[in-house]
């Protein structure tokens, strides 16, 4: 048998997990109306993400096209079940078009600015203590779980409070007051992240041209 860095990297074990996240994510928001099947399918699609960045690193299967699809798939995902919840909270909408926005554009430009730099990982990229802190595995685990279970709280409240957690207090809305802070950080670090890739393709430039490479 092969070692399987010499598989095709189409069939590396977490690549075809990303492909079944993706099938997961079509057939959950497809059923979006029915929160109990919606929740199902996102959630096992949400686990898995961390499943793939297991295989990757147990199997000698990172890749390039791996990272790419993995990073695609959290973004799509993202960036769909914001639109949900700004189809649920109409009045609400404008802010989850800003944080699809945010999302995106920040993971965007800091893919940029990795390449610039040349590092293996855009999460190699980031300057400053507070990204270097974001982007050490157990804590970027902690924080992008509860902002995605954030959103996926605000989904289910959509249509129902929830169990009984504590007197006037439901389980949803316990999720929430431990989830919501963590979100706003997230979206802070975004922000953060915009600024230092920025800067990173800055200095990229401005060495090229010095060196005139």
């Amino acid at each position: 048998m092969k070692p399987t860095r010499d598989w095709p990297v189409w069939v590396y074990v977490p690549n075809i997990i990303g492909y079944l996240r993706i099938i997961l994510s079509i057939i959950a928001f497809t059923n979006y109306r029915t929160p109990g099947v919606f929740f199902g399918y996102y959630f096992v699609g949400f686990v898995l993400d961390a499943a793939d960045g297991l295989a990757a690193r147990k199997l000698n299967q990172s890749s390039d096209f791996g990272a790419q699809l993995d990073m695609l798939t959290d973004r799509c995902a993202t960036a769909a079940l914001l639109t949900v919840l700004s189809y649920l909270y109409p009045n609400q909408a404008y802010i989850c078009y800003a944080l699809i926005f945010l999302d995106g554009y920040s993971h965007w430009v800091q893919m940029v600015a990795g390449i610039c730099a040349g590092t293996a990982s855009h999460k190699s990229a980031g300057r400053g203590w507070l990204l270097q802190l974001y982007y050490w595995r157990p804590c970027l685990t902690f924080v992008c779980s509860l902002n995605e279970m954030c959103f996926l709280i605000l989904y289910l409240q959509a249509f129902t409070e929830g169990p009984p957690f504590l007197p006037g207090l439901s389980l949803y809305s316990a999720i929430l007051w431990c989830a919501v802070p963590v979100c706003i950080i997230k979206q802070i670090i975004s922000v953060r992240q915009i600024f230092s890739a920025h800067a990173t393709i800055t200095d990229a430039m401005v060495s090229k041209l010095c060196t005139g490479t």
